[in-house]
């Protein structure tokens, strides 16, 4: 026979302290506590929709994931039910057949702070986010007074390349809190520019902090001259400018593999690596370089990592400002022999 140990009896208010802290750490611990009962899901749900990520995919109706792996059959709930409760959105739009699911969703989700998108998907903001700004929050009644609207959205990474059209559109956008739509972005982050180099830096007046892929700017580090967009280290209110280097193309790229500095020659992806780093800080303290994604990591997982309370793109930067000895630590110290010049 065996014997189970009574749970404790805990004040309601403990209990729950405790339901929304093991939440808050713990995707499955959410999942779990979701499961438990109706006052018990209540407390689980703003930390399982806090991140969301969905992906529309020709072949199927669409992907939608708050964390875990789904079945690419799942139907997607009515956004409406959820939308209310997400800070971080990442919404990949598979074509223009998409735009209408794309903009209701964005307009369900009030209180957006961070958000991923392909560029094509630009167009969508302003009526969402002007939407968004004035829609009462769930449960509201005309007869009690409502909050100021705000527009929470500061973060923007943008999936596919941009060109400078999409952008002129949202250049006069003004909010119905009466802010300008590309004046609220802080943070924008560019994951592709090989067909169009163009960033947006000059249309966001409080941008501090800009991240580009350093490789798909053309840019050769056996060179001493820096291709940058122009006007990015002329930005008055940047901070933190981060070049991101693909692990994958920086180990397996022919081309990024010899280095020649002044008397000097290396074949170690860590050593040439640390030079740029160096060299980027020499030129202007605000520019980083950053293993940015990580060899086998899929960006969208490295983008909701970090909207869930990991390791950021700005924090790992700023962390191995601080310590030296994160620069490309996890690089090898020699090239693959099958892809030595």
């Amino acid at each position: 026979m065996q014997w189970t140990t009574p749970s404790p009896d805990l004040p309601t208010e403990l209990t729950v302290q405790i339901m929304d802290f093991a939440a808050q750490g713990s995707f499955e611990a959410a999942q779990s506590i979701s499961l438990v009962s109706t006052w018990a899901r209540g407390i689980a749900l703003p930390h399982l929709f806090s991140t969301v990520v969905i992906r529309f995919k020709p072949a199927y109706s669409m992907g939608m994931a708050s964390g875990a792996r789904d079945s690419p059959h799942a139907r997607m709930s009515r956004p409406q039910a959820w939308g209310h409760l997400v800070r971080n959105l990442w919404v990949e739009s598979s074509g223009i057949a998409n735009a209408p699911k794309e903009e209701e969703i964005l307009r369900a989700c009030l209180n957006l702070e961070n958000i991923a998108l392909k560029s094509l998907s630009l167009r969508t903001l302003p009526s969402s986010l002007k939407h968004s700004a004035v829609s009462p929050t769930p449960g509201w009644t005309p007869d009690e007074p409502r909050d100021p609207p705000r527009c929470y959205l500061r973060s923007v990474t943008l999936i596919t390349h941009t060109l400078r059209y999409e952008w002129h559109s949202l250049a006069n956008i003004q909010l119905r809190d009466g802010t300008m739509l590309l004046h609220n972005i802080t943070h924008l982050h560019l994951l592709e520019m090989t067909i169009s180099s163009f960033s947006p830096h000059d249309l966001l007046p409080n941008l501090t902090h800009l991240a580009l892929p350093y490789l798909d700017l053309g840019n050769d580090f056996r060179q001493d001259n820096l291709r940058l967009p122009v006007g990015v280290l002329e930005h008055r209110s940047l901070k933190m400018i981060v070049l991101t280097v693909t692990e994958g193309r920086w180990l397996t790229n022919p081309w990024y593999q010899i280095s020649r500095y002044p008397g000097k020659a290396t074949n170690s992806p860590r050593a040439a690596f640390c030079h740029l780093v160096d060299t980027l800080r020499k030129r202007d303290d605000r520019l980083h370089a950053v293993l940015s994604p990580r060899l086998g990591v899929d960006p969208c997982e490295e983008w909701a990592n970090a909207a869930r309370g990991g390791p950021s793109l700005w924090g790992n930067a700023a962390q191995a400002r601080l310590d030296r000895s994160c620069y490309g630590a996890d690089l090898p110290d020699t090239y693959p022999k099958e892809i030595r010049r």
